[in-house]
């Protein structure tokens, strides 16, 4: 059994890797080759104050590379009020560390195949996914883009713009001054290309051929009155568009239709969960997400991505998939063997000689 780092997988993976791995698998989804185990989050009362504790889990079965993906995360959660929205942070209480990992196992033996980290790959596939709806339904000329948000997720959205579009300008805004100048400072020696912190989401969105959301919101951040005809948007969670916005597109495409959102499965008495925004567009009447085709349906035909260059097309990330972690995760595993990386445990201490 092969154990990986955080450092193993950026070595191996790029969002672009990420991309390739995950369109086959999306294609194999959609054709019913493919099997999903919804996202669940466990939610418990924590001794932290204002705080709750968060056991989220999600898996992807996916037979043509004999792969069974579990991805884990054991956090304590908050939901402070920044700059006038409420976020939702995970609090690094594991000796200042976060914990969440992926395990691989085959669907030829059963045996436990590798474990890692999911920080790394966790960010490259939200950030693949919406490069993967950004190619089939953003203009072939788009050039600016608008990227909302400044942290882990922003950053790959912003590689998979640069690898699906060709992106001449960026603007970059978010609500604290320092930590989107410091997001621009690292883009710009990363990346040839104009990439400005701006002092607005008016000033960031202005003459944008994409907007791309990636905050910690709970509440809205993409604004309807800034879409345009042409215009490409799209988000990493549900609660950063609301219906507005999708009555101010042309089409829309939603990560996956099978689930709305997570199963949040919360012991009773759980404090601070009723904080948590309950409502959303996809518990409005006519829009549940069922009824929108998702970017499975997308890659394999299923539905159509932009039809003409006016039409405005938004895609919404609604919720993460294990399949993901299926997908990604083969070719880590391949690689990381053909290279030599991460560390060799004894398969036995991950099997039993007893029958369960």
């Amino acid at each position: 059994m092969l154990v990986l780092s955080n450092n193993d997988i950026e070595r191996l993976l790029s969002v672009q890797d990420c991309m390739d791995a995950m369109a086959p698998m999306y294609r194999d989804y959609a054709e019913g080759k493919a099997l999903l185990s919804p996202r669940v989050d466990n939610l418990a009362p924590t001794s932290l104050p204002g705080a709750y504790y968060a056991f989220k889990h999600m898996g992807g079965t996916w037979p043509a590379k004999g792969v069974q993906a579990l991805r884990l995360n054991s956090d304590v959660i908050t939901h402070p009020v920044i700059v006038g929205k409420m976020r939702r942070q995970k609090q690094p209480l594991a000796d200042g560390r976060w914990v969440g990992l992926v395990l691989l196992f085959s669907t030829e033996t059963g045996a436990l195949l590798a474990m890692f980290p999911d920080g790394v790959m966790q960010r490259l596939r939200v950030g693949a996914a919406n490069g993967l709806a950004m190619r089939a339904m953003a203009r072939q000329d788009a050039k600016t883009l608008a990227l909302i948000g400044s942290g882990w997720q922003a950053g790959a959205q912003l590689m998979a713009a640069l690898a699906v579009r060709p992106i001449s300008q960026v603007r970059v805004f978010s609500s604290r001054r320092e930590n989107r100048e410091a997001f621009v400072a690292d883009a710009c020696a990363r990346f040839a290309v104009d990439i400005q912190a701006v002092d607005s989401t008016e000033a960031c969105v202005a003459g944008a051929d994409v907007i791309m959301a990636a905050t910690s919101s709970m509440v809205r951040v993409i604004d309807p009155a800034w879409l345009q005809r042409g215009m490409h948007v799209s988000c990493i969670k549900s609660q950063e568009v609301d219906g507005a916005v999708f009555d101010a597109c042309d089409r829309a495409i939603v990560h996956s239709a099978a689930q709305a959102k997570q199963m949040d499965n919360v012991m009773p008495g759980t404090p601070n969960v009723s904080t948590t925004p309950a409502g959303g567009w996809w518990r409005e009447p006519g829009r549940e997400v069922s009824s929108f085709a998702d970017l499975g349906q997308l890659l394999s035909g299923k539905a159509v991505g932009r039809q003409s260059d006016a039409e405005v097309t938004c895609f919404v990330n609604n919720v993460g998939i294990g399949l993901q972690f299926a997908a990604a995760g083969a070719l880590v595993l391949e690689r990381a063997r053909a290279a030599g990386l991460g560390h060799e445990l004894p398969d036995d201490w991950f099997s039993e000689d007893v029958h369960p």
